[in-house]
């Protein structure tokens, strides 16, 4: 620490460029302090899910963030499963990617064990062997129940897998693999669910079940599996009810490929994020002020500025140019691929402004029912981008809306009066 003694003789324009001086030397030992944090994480893999065999833009990833094929050493971990066929499957890709069979091991820390395992002296001395570790999908409840001592503190193999991450390692994920990455985990309840019954605490309680996770991720909480099952309401509610700002809905077969402040998404498929930084919520259950956005393979986001780099490949869809004129009605908001197509069929290349989708279930009369509308609308920051094959791939910048809604069905008598 260090001390002035301001008197008279000491000039205005000496003060003036000491405070200077002062004021670069602590932002440099600020930039260098983030830059030394930033430099001694390692990278992180996480998958949404059903990832192809087939899918050598991700396996090669991941071998490279492993210290490529001579040097990684990968550690599989099947907790999350019921069984072991999903890890040798795994360990079999990684082999075929050219991983020397015995630079892969199956970890095993299972439901059955996992107690006389994670503060096992031996179990970390396998773990602190690897440079990467892979977390299998399945239940992700049954990974932090075996890498959270009951005191809700650090096993031994958690801190062990956090060391080498820490030195530079990759930690990935697939599914439930991926759900544990951020510091908030969510699991069980479908969107409607969750927009219905709100987040609960405990695992047999209904609605959305919020847990602590592994945090290896800390931008925000991450979901998986997300076009596929529609999971964009529950990621929302998860966001607004524990408040979190962002949100990450990782799309299966695809991947967050995560070194620093930097995102890429590489994979088949894309990735959403929710912005709920500026996110409502009414006491009539509206959500309003959710900032979306698309990303496809080859994009990236920084979670600590803000930006979006759009693969150079891509090109701005022209405002007025576009492909499609107006759009219908979903009367199945989350469903398949639903909230994806909205996005980019319904809103990016389309010259409509909004694109509306219904979601709802029939109560026990069965004219009647409750739902949610859900409202997507460009605003002047949204931006939508063709790929190289001239479909819409990206869009940034969409504005959300959730109001809750009665259903009421009523049959029509086939033209008579």
């Amino acid at each position: 620490m260090m001390s002035f003694v301001w008197n008279k003789g000491f000039s205005k324009v000496a003060a003036m460029l000491l405070s200077a001086l002062l004021a670069v030397t602590l932002g440099m030992s600020e930039a260098n302090a983030q830059a030394d944090t930033e430099t001694t994480k390692g990278s992180l893999v996480i998958i949404g899910g059903a990832n192809e065999s087939d899918n050598a833009e991700l396996y090669n990833r991941m071998i490279e963030l492993a210290g490529g094929k001579k040097k990684a050493v990968i550690g599989i971990f099947p907790t999350a499963s019921a069984s072991m066929s999903s890890s040798k499957g795994m360990k079999k890709d990684f082999e075929d990617y050219g991983v020397p069979a015995d630079q892969v091991r199956i970890i095993e820390i299972t439901e059955g064990n996992y107690a006389e395992k994670v503060n096992n002296d031996d179990v970390v001395s396998q773990i602190s062997e690897c440079t990467a570790f892979f977390f299998v999908g399945g239940d992700q409840a049954r990974i932090t129940k075996a890498f959270y001592n009951p005191d809700g503190s650090n096993t031994k193999a958690l801190d062990a897998v956090w060391e080498v991450y820490q030195n530079g390692g990759m930690v990935a994920g697939t599914s439930a693999g991926a759900a544990i990455m951020s510091k908030t985990m969510i699991q069980n309840a479908t969107s409607l669910e969750t927009l219905q019954l709100g987040v609960t605490y405990e695992e047999q309680n209904p609605g959305l079940w919020v847990t602590k996770g592994l945090g290896f991720f800390d931008g925000g909480i991450v979901d998986q599996h997300f076009s596929k099952r529609g999971r964009i309401g529950r990621l929302v509610v998860a966001l607004v009810q524990e408040k979190v700002d962002y949100g990450f809905g990782i799309d299966e077969n695809s991947a967050m490929v995560v070194t620093g402040p930097e995102i890429e998404v590489i994979g088949e498929s894309g990735m959403f994020l929710i912005d709920a930084s500026k996110a409502t919520l009414s006491k009539k259950g509206v959500y309003q002020n959710l900032d979306v956005s698309y990303l496809e393979k080859g994009d990236v986001y920084n979670y600590v500025t803000k930006k979006f780099t759009i693969e150079s490949s891509k090109t701005l869809i022209p405002k007025g140019k576009e492909y499609y004129e107006g759009n219908q009605l979903n009367t199945n908001i989350f469903g398949l691929d639903a909230a994806k197509l909205a996005l980019l069929d319904d809103l990016a290349d389309n010259t409509a402004d909004q694109a509306r989708g219904l979601a709802f279930t029939m109560g026990q009369k069965k004219d009647k029912g409750t739902g949610v509308s859900v409202v997507f609308s460009k605003t002047k920051a949204t931006k939508g981008y063709y790929d190289a094959d001239e479909y819409a791939s990206s869009i940034l910048h969409v504005d959300m809306e959730i109001t809750p809604i009665e259903v009421q069905v009523k049959e029509t008598n086939g033209g008579k009066k």
